[in-house]
């Protein structure tokens, strides 16, 4: 506008003159107002987000023990159910305890899901 205001024919000076100084006169109040709402706006979302990403954190290291206690169980299940099945093929062993402690381990399989090991019932 300064440029304009500079060249040209007398009415486009003019014009251009009075658009410039309209320019300046303008209240930088709502600019102004925009900006200090958006960083107060971008502060509280930052203090409402900051608990829900350290619970987050907490939940994720949960999470990694719970399945490192998971996978612990499942192997010591199996090292379990071999040691049984090894007890089993020996001669001369009570085959009614085994086939008791079988028989429990087969009821607790039809509580589990069928992902984590169970079986399906008919």
């Amino acid at each position: 506008l300064k440029k304009k205001s500079e060249t040209g024919g007398v009415v486009s000076r003019n014009k251009a003159a009075n658009e410039l100084a309209q320019h300046l006169a303008e209240d930088p109040l709502p600019l102004r107002k925009a900006k200090i709402t958006l960083e107060a706006a971008q502060k509280r979302a930052e203090k409402t987000r900051a608990p829900f990403e350290a619970a987050t954190k907490e939940a994720e290291a949960a999470r990694q023990i719970a399945d490192k206690a998971l996978a612990d169980a499942r192997a010591k299940v199996q090292e379990a159910e071999n040691y049984l099945n090894e007890v089993k093929s020996r001669p001369g062993q009570p085959y009614g305890a085994l086939w008791w402690i079988d028989r429990e381990l087969h009821e607790a399989k039809a509580y589990v899901p069928e992902s984590k090991g169970g079986y399906r019932k008919k």
